[in-house]
Parts: C-alpha cells; structure tokens; sequence
C-alpha cells in the first residue's frame, strides 16, 4: 500500500513541475521532498495505530511428547506416521505379560488377605466366648471364696479357706490371660483389614499398570515422528519419547507487533488474515489477548549476575489470535505463516489501507518468491 502512495505522490510531483513548468531547484526540491517524507511518517505513524499490520503471522498448534507411564518391549504399533486419529485410538502397546503376573499376584495376595480376615473375625467371636466362660468361672470363684470367708469358725477347714482364694486368684489370672487374647485376636482382625485395604490398593495400582501398556491418543491428531519399531524397548523417561504428537484439537495463530502499535489494540476486536498456504483466500478473525511477556525480560534464577551488556528487548509483543470459523482451522498446518491486520476503534477510515493491503497479499501470495 505505501509503495501505491509513494507511485502516487511522486506522479503528482512529475505532474506538478510538467504543467505548470516550474524548474527543478535545489530549494523547491527540498520542499517537496521534506512533504513527501512527513506525508509518509505521518501516514505511517496514524496507519499503525488505526490497524497494526504484521507480516510474521504464524499458525502454532500443542506438540505433546509420547511418553509411556510403564516400560517394556513394544509388540504392536497401530499409529500411522502424519495419519489423523481420534483421541482415545491405540498408538501403540507393550508387551503386558509382566504387569499381567503382577495383577494375578495382587489379586491372589488380596484373596489370603480376605481369608485372614473371615479367620481372624473366628477369632475373635472364640476370644469373646472364652471371655464370657471365664468371668463366669471367676463370679463362681469369687462366691465360693465369699462363702468361705463368712462361714463360721470351725464349720470350714483352713486348707479349704486357702484352695478357696487360690481358686479366684487362678481364675482372675485365667481372665486376664483372656482378655489379652482376645485384644490379640481384635488387633488380628484389624491388621487382615488393613492388609485388604493395602491389597486392593496394590490390585489397582496393578490394574492401572497394565491398562497403561496400551498407549492411545491424548487428542485429535497425529504422530509426526516415530522414534521406535516393534522390539523397541520403551522406558517412562521424558528424555525418550517414543514420538512426537500434534494437537489438532485447538489451533493458535500468534502475530508479532511492536509495542506501540498496540496501544489501541483491544480483545475482541476484528482481524484479518491471509496465509502462505492459502493464496487467494481471506480468514477472519478476532483479537483474544495481547501476551504481555516477553523472554527477554525473564530473570533467571541462578548465581551468574546479569550481564548489563545483555538486558535489552527489541520491544515486541506477541497477539493471540482466534479465527471465527473454526471449520477453516482444519487446513492450517503447524507452522503455517502468513500476514495479519487488527482494525481498532480508532481512526476507522485508515482502515482502508490495510483491507486494500491484505486483499493484495491474498493473489500475491501465489508468486513464488513471496
């Protein structure tokens, strides 16, 4: 658009000078000179603000690293390389048979701890009859050695008076012995249900890992790189990932804008679009946020000190921007680039210049070179 301007004042300058015949001067150059270049800072400084226009446009989608939660030899790979795939379809499995053996092991370690519990409630109900046998020997006991004691003089022996108190000595000695069994047997009981509680715990953590030797899909996507074959032993590392997944799920176009040309700029506000990929087609758009972070101005935290020479930013600021038709996202691949341009509130008949401008870039960007 600045070039048509630029066409346009210097044919009005040659006009100027051919029909009223001025000749060329060093003074009346200057002049006209000094015109055209505030003419075209001015149009410039109210064009950047009425509608930012960016030619770095560029379409970003999440990237998600395929790492497995278990290790083991891969037996099948079901995922295409750059084939889309619903979330949730198989990637890939590993070899289960190990995660199997742990999952009967758990569920057999639960079934002993299920018996131990029935064995140890047994028990307890044989504690608790024991305990009642037991207090009833004392109560008789402790009758018997009462009767004694009131008897009168002579009407019992003293070897019967002391078989008698010997008797409710054994038989409160015999309950306290009781009574710390049957503590024994409650504490049995309680212990088999804890051990349950720990086997079903360790049968799902089992299960849990044997469901994750079915590796599937976190999203709509696609595998764009494989980094194993059939055989390949994968590990739960980061640093290994078996592949690389692309989210199709949401796509994010991300345009860069110097500082000042989004003084005006608001969410919301209306957007257009053309892409490299698209020539001769127009995206709409709108403005979601302005990131207003930069990794220029990220401290790190480390015991080097900031080198002066070092702090600085070029002052831009990335806008996100979300397309109207979500339809048309479809055919946008990572990193598609294209142009962009925001129409603010402001100084609406400027507008014009970027509509004009977008709509050429659409047919130009059928030129190779562009």
């Amino acid at each position: 658009m600045m070039w048509i301007f630029i066409i346009l004042f210097v044919s009005a300058i040659v006009f100027v000078y051919k029909v009223f015949k001025i000749e060329p001067q060093p003074w009346n150059i200057a002049i006209f000179a000094t015109i055209f270049f505030a003419a075209v800072i001015g149009i410039l400084t109210l064009w950047t603000q009425a509608s930012p226009y960016s030619t770095r446009a560029v379409v970003g989608r999440y990237v998600v690293p395929i790492v497995p939660w278990v290790q083991g030899p891969i037996v099948s790979i079901s995922a295409k390389p750059n084939v889309p795939i619903k979330k949730g379809e198989v990637l890939f499995e590993i070899d289960p048979t190990s995660y199997q053996f742990t999952v009967n092991q758990a569920k057999a370690a639960l079934q002993v701890a299920r018996s131990d519990e029935a064995r140890f409630a047994a028990g307890v109900k044989v504690a608790e009859a024991n305990i009642a046998k037991v207090e009833a020997d004392a109560r008789a006991a402790k009758a018997t050695l009462d009767m004694s004691e009131e008897a009168a003089a002579g009407t019992i022996s003293k070897q019967d008076l002391v078989d008698a108190r010997e008797r409710y000595s054994a038989a409160e000695a015999m309950l306290k012995q009781t009574e710390a069994s049957r503590e024994q047997a409650n504490a049995a009981y309680a212990g088999s249900k804890d051990a349950i509680v720990l086997g079903e715990e360790k049968l799902k953590t089992a299960e849990f890992s044997l469901t994750q030797c079915t590796v599937r899909a976190p999203a709509n996507g696609f595998v764009t790189n494989w980094n194993i074959r059939e055989g390949t032993f994968v590990v739960p590392s980061p640093a290994a990932a078996a592949g690389t997944f692309i989210d199709t799920s949401e796509l994010t176009i991300f345009a860069p804008f110097k500082q000042q040309m989004l003084v005006n700029v608001k969410t919301g506000q209306e957007v257009e679009l053309v892409f490299k990929s698209h020539p001769g087609r127009l995206f709409h758009g709108k403005v979601d946020s302005i990131l207003e972070a930069t990794g220029e101005g990220q401290g790190a935290v480390s015991g080097t000190l900031p080198s002066a020479s070092k702090i600085g930013s070029p002052g831009i600021l990335a806008v996100k921007i979300l397309l109207n038709n979500e339809e048309e996202t479809s055919g946008l691949d990572l990193g598609t680039a294209g142009t962009v341009a925001i129409y603010t509130d402001s100084l609406k008949p400027i507008h014009i210049m970027s509509r004009v401008t977008m709509r050429m870039n659409k047919w130009l960007y059928f030129l190779p070179f562009m």
